[in-house]
């Protein structure tokens, strides 16, 4: 088998879009692509079984109904999944809009804990590591029929110690949610495709929302008896989510090598595509050097506190804004309805980001300036939220304005996504880079809701400058990765040809794919920031 030579200093190292992915085969390029066994003896997994004996050379008719099969069963499915997950977790927000806090006796920071304590469980979850071990639609499946379960239970609460106990375990089994989307997305799509299909999927977490707002604001009207509207909220949602988790246990893949709705052959041109773009397809084997390469490469931290600094716009969004709207004078059912436009604009902000960094050329490789641009918009509706804050006799309009400009932010979270899927090559180190990006998304949730005092409410002036200060750090983080990245293709670029390394042919790309290498020591890896 045919490995990459590692660049000395073990220099990272990474593929351009247009060296890579499914350009070849939709260039109509000729390859010398079928695979013996011979050749596959080093790889013992489904990827390289697929490839056995195949003919790699797909027309261009055939990748485009390989990728609208995916584009049009696996990015719905996703949507849906992520943007009930949302609805689900975010319902406590419209439950306190009503009666719920009233009517658990909520007081202090209680409301507060109950938001953040759904995050420990988020961060305790083990699901990303069953999804390398087992197969990952089954096990995301499972953790969305316990969901709905969770969710109808929440029903019986009585108290603040019975809300802390189900949104303690909704965290747990929603663990296995968005990383394991994040992977399904790097296996299944090339780097060049991968930024419209995560924003696409991702868009979930802003529409469904809206429908639901209506629908909440139609439960706050029914009689109180024999339940409290809140109650019918969590009802509905809990049947619905194990509903989702049943066709996902059906439908969501573990890897593009098994998918059962792909044909032998597409399972081939699938793994094909991925193997050309050195990222990895999934390998079941836990490799301890790139868990240790993981955690030391400084790539991957950055992305992390890019999505740390990112959280604290949605939790006002998620969970604040509510309260805020009606702190300028409107009814509890009025806040619903005004919460709706928060949800519009990243509505048309995400698929617009994604298609920019997908069919624009010249913001290709620089995904990480556009999250500092859509942060800079976002910094700015902030800062507007607080020299307008909800007072008596306050101006309505402009600060209702900005609440809603401010989830422009949101169209961020796929963007970090794509980053982390992008530029992690290993299928152990894409895992690990997955899980400390997660972790710290996690954290942020935890922490930031305890700046939203229940003392300055409606105002929630420290919460909002701690969303500020957050924003403004994103900016930063955002251009220092794309110094990084841009600053080590360079010097990569540069070790390459000092040591007479080239581009090795279509047969060999396929097969250095398959070695489940890291983007440190596979010289036919470049980031792409």
């Amino acid at each position: 088998m045919i490995h990459p030579a590692p660049l000395e200093h073990h220099e990272s190292n990474t593929v351009t879009d247009e060296k890579l992915d499914a350009a070849h085969l939709e260039a109509g390029h000729e390859h010398t692509t079928v695979l013996d066994a011979k050749e596959l003896a080093g790889e013992e997994d489904d990827a390289a079984r697929a490839l056995e004996g195949q003919e790699l050379e797909g027309t261009e008719a055939e990748v485009k109904t390989l990728r609208r099969r995916m584009d049009f069963i696996l990015v719905p499915l996703m949507a849906l999944g992520v943007g009930m997950l949302l609805v689900d977790k975010t319902a406590i927000g419209s439950a306190a809009t009503l009666t719920l806090q009233s009517d658990l006796h909520l007081v202090g920071t209680q409301y507060s804990w109950a938001i953040s304590i759904y995050f420990f469980g988020l961060l305790l979850g083990t699901s990303n590591l069953l999804c390398q071990k087992f197969h990952t639609g089954r096990v995301v499946g499972c953790a969305y029929l316990a969901w709905g379960s969770v969710m109808l239970c929440t029903m019986a609460v009585t108290d603040y110690r019975g809300l802390y106990i189900v949104r303690f375990f909704l965290g747990l089994f929603e663990s296995a949610n968005n990383p394991a989307f994040v992977l399904v997305t790097a296996r299944f799509w090339t780097p060049k495709e991968q930024p419209l299909r995560y924003a696409l999927w991702a868009l979930g977490n802003v529409i469904l929302p809206i429908p639901f707002l209506v629908i909440f604001y139609a439960l706050g009207t029914v009689s109180p008896h024999p339940l409290p509207p809140w109650k019918w909220i969590f009802c509905l949602l809990g049947s619905l989510t194990i509903v989702v988790g049943i066709v996902i246990l059906i439908v969501l893949p573990d890897s593009p090598s098994n998918w059962r709705f792909f044909t032998p052959r597409q399972r081939a041109l699938a793994v094909a595509r991925i193997a050309r773009a050195q990222t990895g397809i999934k390998s079941h084997v836990l490799k301890p050097y790139q868990i240790k390469e993981a955690v030391l490469d400084p790539k991957i931290w950055i992305c992390a506190f890019m999505f740390m600094c990112q959280q604290p716009a949605p939790t006002i969004v998620n969970n604040f804004s509510g309260i805020i709207i009606k702190g300028y004078g409107f009814t509890g059912l009025e806040s619903l309805l005004l919460q709706i436009p928060s949800w519009i604009v990243p509505c048309v902000a995400m698929p617009l980001v994604g298609c920019l960094t997908t069919f624009v050329p010249a913001l290709q490789n620089r995904k990480s300036l556009v999250i500092a641009v859509v942060s800079v918009i976002s910094l700015i509706s902030e800062v507007m939220l607080y020299v307008y804050p909800p007072v008596p006799g306050a101006n309505k309009a402009i600060p209702l304005a900005f609440i809603s400009l401010l989830s422009i932010d949101q169209a961020i979270y796929p963007l970090i996504n794509t980053l982390v899927g992008q530029n992690s090559g290993g299928a152990t180190k894409r895992q690990t880079a997955v899980a400390m990006v997660w972790s710290i998304y996690c954290i942020s949730n935890i922490a930031v809701p305890q700046s939203f005092k229940a003392s300055q409410s409606p105002r929630y002036q420290d919460g909002v400058i701690v969303t500020i200060s957050a924003q403004a750090t994103l900016v930063l983080l955002a251009l220092g990765y794309y110094v990084l990245c841009n600053t080590d293709n360079r010097r990569r670029e540069k070790a390459m040809e000092e040591q007479g390394l080239t581009t090795q042919e279509d047969k060999a790309r396929i097969l250095a794919g398959l070695a489940d290498e890291t983007d440190k020591r596979n010289p036919l890896f470049r980031y792409l920031p």
